[in-house]
């Protein structure tokens, strides 16, 4: 499917996994990534260092581009933040 969101995501389809708390680990982002669609894992409960593995098992697990959700409502979002783009996450939301 060609939408604008599509292409400017890099995904197959316009589907997205939000970033939900317990939920949105790596093997779910990663088999929704791998399905076109873009997954996006849930960082609100997780300390920086447990941010980094979850990015880094995402990438072991597909290299479709995927996203790190960073909520501001929870204690280290600024530092998840940091994590994604330290990894170089395609999307931070």
């Amino acid at each position: 499917m060609n939408t604008r969101l599509t292409r400017m995501l890099g995904i197959q389809h316009p589907i997205v996994l939000p970033g939900m708390t317990y939920i949105a680990v790596p093997s779910l982002v990663a088999a929704v990534c791998n399905a076109g669609g873009l997954g996006i894992l849930a960082s609100g409960a997780l300390s920086p260092e447990e941010c980094r593995a979850a990015i880094r098992e995402i990438r072991r697990l597909t290299d479709k581009p995927f996203g790190v959700g960073c909520s501001l409502m929870l204690p280290g979002a600024a530092e998840c933040a940091k994590v994604a783009l330290e990894e170089k996450v395609p999307v931070i939301n």
